[in-house]
Order: structure tokens, then sequence, then C-alpha cells
């Protein structure tokens, strides 16, 4: 939390337009993680390739029904688009807007944080699905949360992404 805070705070910084381009293409860089579990599923690429102009959604702007996915890290994914879609219109309230922007980078983390330890076990991976899915408090499911939050090469792929976001804000605010 203390890395999507300091996230947020730093966006606010940038030109809203250079912001939300960075959060984009944070997003984009983590597409074929989405899409290696559900190659047949198009409409977040979509999404994601009409920042920072939304697509008209049967002449409305209103966010696709879907369904709920099951690949590891694809809701994270899901999560992460749509809070990037809720920023891409021009922001009315920036601390708002700053504060979607940075979740939609922190969803794109975790995405890449589940997908690589999901990918590591499909089973267990599915069945923390499976609980999530079905509203389970099983407590094997809280072993396995925990079990990912301490797995030390989870950890470093979770370092490293936010290590990439401070590296793309140090250098969005130097052009800024």
């Amino acid at each position: 939390k203390d890395c999507q805070d300091a996230t947020e705070q730093l966006l606010l910084r940038l030109p809203p337009h250079q912001a939300l381009t960075l959060a984009r293409d944070f997003l984009a860089r983590r597409l074929p993680i989405f899409e290696r579990h559900q190659p047949g599923v198009r409409w977040p690429r979509a999404l994601i390739e009409s920042v920072p102009e939304p697509p008209p959604l049967q002449g409305k702007r209103r966010w696709p029904q879907h369904d709920d996915f099951s690949g590891p890290g694809a809701n994270n994914f899901i999560s992460a688009v749509e809070a990037l879609w809720t920023a891409a219109p021009a922001p009315a309230d920036r601390q708002q807007w700053s504060s979607a922007l940075a979740a939609a980078i922190a969803g794109a983390v975790m995405a890449e944080r589940n997908e690589f330890w999901g990918s590591r076990d499909p089973e267990a991976g599915a069945r923390w699905y499976r609980s999530g899915r079905d509203g389970s408090d099983d407590s094997s499911s809280f072993a396995l949360l925990i079990a990912v939050a301490k797995d030390p090469t989870v950890m470093e792929v979770e370092r490293a992404a936010w290590l990439e976001v401070a590296d793309l804000l140090e250098a969005a605010l130097q052009q800024a």
C-alpha cells in the first residue's frame, strides 16, 4: 500500500496526459500476462489501446459486462484495466483521478505477482480462485494467501514491478 500511496502522490505532480500515458503503458506491458491465460478475450486490449480517449460503448461510456476469469492474476488485471478506464476522461477531481491511476498500476503489479505464483503452482492457484469465487472462508485459502505473501520469489517479482514504476515516475518527473 505504501508504494501505491507514493505513486498516487507522484502522479499528481505530472501533467494529466503524461500520467495517464505512463499508467496505460505500464498496463499494456502486462497485457500478455492476462492474454496468456485468456487468449480469446480481446476487449481489455482494446480498452487499454483506446486510452486516453475511451471508445463509446453502445453509444455511452459504460464498463463492459464480463465473466469472472479463472487464470492466475486475471481478475487483478481486469480491476487494473477498469481503474485505468475510470481515470481515462479528463480529471474533474485530480486526487480521485490520481488515486484511480495508482490503483490501475497497483492492480497490474498484483496481476503480475499472482500470475507468477499461480503459474508455478496451478493447482493451488485454482483452489485459491475457487475459494474466492465461491466466497468460502476455508482457512486453507488464508494459508495460501500467507504463503504467496511470504514467498521470496513472488516478493521479488512484486518488488521489481514497483521499482519499474519508480524508474518510470522518476523519468517522467524529470521531463515534466
